[in-house]
C-alpha cells in the first residue's frame, strides 16, 4: 500500500477522516516540537505551543493549500504561536517587572543538565535559534525558514550566518 501524500490526508481529514489527521501529527510532530524548543527553550511551553500548533491547524485545514508542503505550514503556525507567546509574556510582565530581559537572559544561562550544543543554542537569541535549527536540523532551504519564520530569505540566511558565528564563540 502506498503511503499518501500530506496534502492527500489534509483533503481526507477535511472529508472527515479523524485518522488522517492524526497521521499527518505523528509525520511532523517531532519537527513542530523541535521548532517550539528552540524558540521557547522551555520543554513545556514547547509541549504546548505544538500541541497549540497542531489544534490551530486543525481547526484552519481547509485555509491549507495543497501546493505548498504542510511541513512547511505548520512550522509556521507553530512559530507565529510562539511569538504570540512571547508577545502576550512580554506585556504581562512589563506590568509585573521592568527587568524583563535582564531575568530572562539569567534564566536562559542555567539550564541544567543539557550537552554543550543544547548549551550553546540555549545561549543564543531565540531568532537566531529558530532559523539555525530550521536550516541544519530540519534541513530546510533558506526559502522554506523564511516562510517560516515571516522574514525576507535574506534575512534567514543572516541570521542562520549570526547564528553560526555566535555559536563558535559560545563553544570555543
Amino acid at each position: 500500500m502506498e503511503e499518501r501524500t500530506d496534502a492527500e490526508l489534509a483533503r481526507a481529514s477535511l472529508d472527515g477522516n479523524r485518522n488522517a489527521f492524526s497521521e499527518l501529527v505523528e509525520r511532523h510532530q517531532d519537527s513542530v516540537y523541535g521548532l517550539a524548543v528552540g524558540m521557547t527553550r522551555n520543554q513545556e511551553d514547547a509541549a504546548d505551543m505544538a500541541q497549540e500548533a497542531f489544534i490551530k491547524a486543525y481547526n484552519k485545514l481547509e485555509q491549507y493549500n495543497p501546493e505548498y508542503e504542510f511541513r512547511s505550514w505548520i512550522l509556521r503556525i507553530c512559530a507565529n504561536q510562539t511569538k504570540n507567546l512571547f508577545r502576550k509574556r512580554m506585556r504581562r510582565r512589563a506590568v509585573e517587572e521592568k527587568h524583563l530581559a535582564q531575568e530572562s537572559l539569567v534564566q536562559s544561562a542555567e539550564a541544567p543538565d543539557f550537552h554543550a550544543l543544547e548549551s550553546a543554542l540555549a545561549q543564543l537569541p531565540s531568532n537566531l535559534c529558530a532559523a539555525l535549527r530550521l536550516k541544519y536540523m530540519e534541513g530546510m532551504a533558506y526559502d522554506e525558514v523564511a516562510k517560516v519564520l515571516g522574514i525576507g530569505v535574506s534575512a534567514a540566511k543572516m541570521r542562520v550566518m549570526r547564528a553560526k558565528t555566535q555559536l563558535q564563540e559560545i563553544l570555543s
